[in-house]
């Protein structure tokens, strides 16, 4: 089903996508969502908001991992949970350790063009930019030597339906599995004081923000 509704939802993107010529609706924009171009040297482009926020300061909404809506964020509805490295291959779940489109939300909810970050990816932003800490709103503007910026919010997550940590932490989501695990993903996680790249249980709701190389 899950595959079904992937499929027929990208269709009539396609359609809305082909009516725009390229995918690329107007200046810095992909299916209708903003992005920032940092200048990095993979010419990775960032969203400007996060998955479900429409401004940079919200948090927008929560995912467990390799999943494409929200949830109660248990293990039991987690459909990736306890599940190893080769059955997530095997069941088309990841590539190569990466979300496949079908299971990624920021694919399945922004369209093609747009997929959740990788950990290198993550690293990148983290090796070419300046983090500064800000309280009000809470959490990391990243400065690129292009002088453009991007905001990170603070998130908190999402564990059994509530909301823990939201006031000084945030948690974002990687594509990349945590390999030889049954139970973890890669994601960022961060506080004033620090920013970095963790594993994390997979049933866990946390932030998207997305990416284009378009």
């Amino acid at each position: 089903m899950r595959r079904i509704i992937y499929i027929l939802t990208n269709v009539i993107l396609s359609a809305i996508i082909f009516a725009s010529c390229s995918g690329v609706d107007e200046e810095n924009t992909v299916n209708g969502f903003e992005y920032v171009d940092l200048g990095l040297p993979s010419g990775t482009k960032w969203a400007a908001s996060n998955i479900g926020a429409k401004v940079p300061e919200s948090t927008g909404s929560y995912f467990a991992w390799g999943e494409i809506s929200e949830s109660n964020y248990t293990e039991a509805e987690c459909e990736t949970c306890n599940l190893s490295v080769s059955d997530l291959t095997k069941h088309e779940i990841i590539k190569s350790l990466r979300l496949t489109a079908d299971y990624d939300a920021a694919t399945y909810n922004m369209g093609i063009g747009w997929q959740t970050p990788t950990k290198q990816q993550y690293e990148e932003l983290k090796t070419n930019c300046t983090w500064i800490w800000q309280d009000k709103p809470s959490g990391y503007k990243i400065v690129a030597k292009n002088d453009k910026s991007i905001f990170l919010p603070t998130t908190g997550y999402m564990s059994d339906g509530r909301n823990l940590n939201y006031a000084n932490q945030g948690f974002y989501w990687t594509s990349e599995v945590e390999s030889g695990s049954s139970k973890n993903a890669i994601g960022l996680g961060f506080s004033s004081n620090e920013y970095n790249i963790k594993s994390y249980y997979r049933d866990g709701g946390r932030c998207i923000r997305a990416v284009t190389l378009k």
